[in-house]
């Protein structure tokens, strides 16, 4: 493999360092952290100092994973993301994996968990407490949002990215608030905050309840999915400023920051509730420690804004990654009406590739099902990507053997890349080995079904390149055209075989 040259993109170089550290930060934080930290202490036997030892794993997940996409990014900086890694690293059979991912991608790409959360929690934020009211109107709410985010996009994006950093500073700047108040406790007295410090040294190696390796696995997997979402940045590598630059810089303290404010808020939840009652907490954790602060009703109030604010950036920069990696798909040309899809009409923005995600947790929101079906086809989604994760990682060690005279200006260790290539690998096995199923009852196993939609995207490729080609007797040919717009996209012709079955040259 040659080095891959940057690929100006027709949206223009626009994000800078901070611009792309505050969107890691918008992308990662959204209401995880406020959810799963009681239950993570529960599955860890109520130790600090294990509780500590999952959130140092979790993060280094993150910055093991980004360390590697880091790489692969300085050597194809081109924006795609996993789309193009894959594709460069993966290239036979010829196409393949292009059409697999893609399909898989567009299908599956909505943002309809989140719409849902931010919906509901506004409401909580604007003290609506009856369940009937929140349960009738948090979608439309949802859906709203969804609505006003993607006129933005489509109008102007770098409004949206100046939107995004400015509040992602507020976020950081909120969290770190968060965390003063255990700071607080912990170094004033008792009758000053008028809350007493939970967190004895004595205690801090103490397991209070019990905890085995399948808990603690447990524990570490609630922890790494609270940091999911650090990959997303690298769909848009050809709108950022010299982009291996600016991510050498950008990666690693978008990484502290969040680790920094995970950490103080984890802090601050053993210092201010007490051990034997976060052990018992099945609810959000960040609603108990809001109410012992600030009291019943104010609490949940401000827990409420805090989630929705933190929530709606996150659906902004999610919305901006799906257009552009949608967009980058298409432009391979393979699926129906690419052309339109893949072109910036009418206001220089994705709008076609856009619409896709907009639709399609559209009709999410329209449809009454239980909420268990969502959670479902999340997993339809979330199970494939650590497959292309793993195979992503593992490709830097193809890519290092292939090319051995690429010096990527960013590198990853080989502990980055083991970590990696092995967590992948255990996500993908898990769910194969010992099916749950518990949770999706009249389901089939989410594992298996990914694995047969992956099925068929590939049949989908088979036939395309390889049985039609032969049954129709042509080849089909590619070439580059460039859209009015500037946007560069691939076009498949037939090329007809002579009528006497001359010598079929399969692609």
């Amino acid at each position: 493999m040659t080095h891959v040259t940057a690929e100006d993109s027709p949206h223009g170089r626009h994000m800078g360092v901070t611009d792309v550290v505050m969107m890691i930060v918008q992308r990662i934080i959204g209401s995880g952290i406020f959810a799963v930290s009681s239950m993570i202490y529960r599955d860890v036997g109520g130790s600090p100092a294990l509780f500590f030892l999952v959130w140092l794993i979790a993060g280094y997940s993150s910055y093991a994973g980004l360390m590697c996409f880091s790489e692969l990014g300085s050597v194809i900086p081109r924006s795609g993301g996993l789309k193009i890694f894959l594709q460069i690293i993966y290239d036979k059979p010829y196409m393949m994996i292009n059409v697999v991912f893609g399909v898989f991608i567009v299908i599956f790409g909505s943002i309809i968990a989140n719409v849902m959360i931010f919906g509901e929690y506004l409401l909580y934020a604007l003290d609506f407490q009856d369940e009937e009211t929140i349960a009738n109107y948090y979608k439309p709410i949802g859906f709203a949002f969804l609505i006003l985010v993607s006129v933005m996009l489509l109008v102007s994006t770098k409004f949206v990215i100046k939107l995004q950093t400015f509040t992602g500073f507020l976020k950081v700047i909120l969290l770190l608030a968060v965390s003063l108040i255990g700071i607080g406790v912990l170094v004033l007295p008792s009758s000053v905050t008028n809350i007493p410090n939970n967190l004895h040294s004595g205690d801090f190696f103490k397991i209070k309840t019990s905890v085995s390796v399948s808990s603690f696995t447990s524990a570490i997997l609630k922890g790494i999915f609270s940091f999911n979402g650090w990959h997303t940045i690298h769909n848009v590598l050809g709108e950022i400023k010299d982009p291996v630059r600016t991510m050498k810089r950008a990666s690693p303290l978008a990484i502290f920051l969040i680790n920094l404010c995970y950490m103080l808020i984890n802090l601050t939840y053993l210092i201010v509730i007490p051990s034997e009652e976060l052990l018992e907490i099945n609810e959000m954790v960040g609603l108990v420690l809001f109410e012992k602060v600030f009291g019943n009703s104010v609490g949940k109030l401000v827990l409420s804004a805090l989630i929705a604010f933190s929530v709606g950036g996150n659906v902004i920069t999610v919305l901006y990654h799906i257009s552009r990696m949608n967009q980058e798909i298409f432009r391979e040309g393979f699926m129906p009406f690419s052309q339109f899809f893949a072109s910036n009409i009418p206001f220089g923005s994705p709008m076609p590739a856009l619409l896709i995600p907009v639709v399609i947790t559209s009709l999410f929101l329209a449809i009454p099902t239980e909420s268990n079906v969502f959670n479902y086809a999340i997993n339809l989604e979330s199970y494939p990507t650590q497959i292309f994760f793993g195979m992503a990682c593992f490709g830097i060690l193809i890519l290092r053997r292939r090319s051995p005279h690429i010096v990527p200006s960013i590198k990853a260790s080989a502990l980055d890349i083991a970590f990696m290539v092995f967590f992948s690998l255990f996500m993908f096995l898990g769910p194969l080995v010992r099916p749950d199923n518990s949770e999706f009852k009249g389901l089939p196993n989410y594992a298996y079904t990914s694995i047969l939609i992956l099925l068929m995207c590939m049949l989908y490729w088979f036939f395309m390149f390889k049985v039609c080609p032969r049954v129709f007797k042509y080849q089909l040919s590619q070439e580059e055209v460039t859209l009015d717009d500037g946007m560069k996209i691939n076009k498949w012709t037939h090329i007809d075989l002579p009528a006497d079955g001359g010598l079929y040259e399969a692609i």
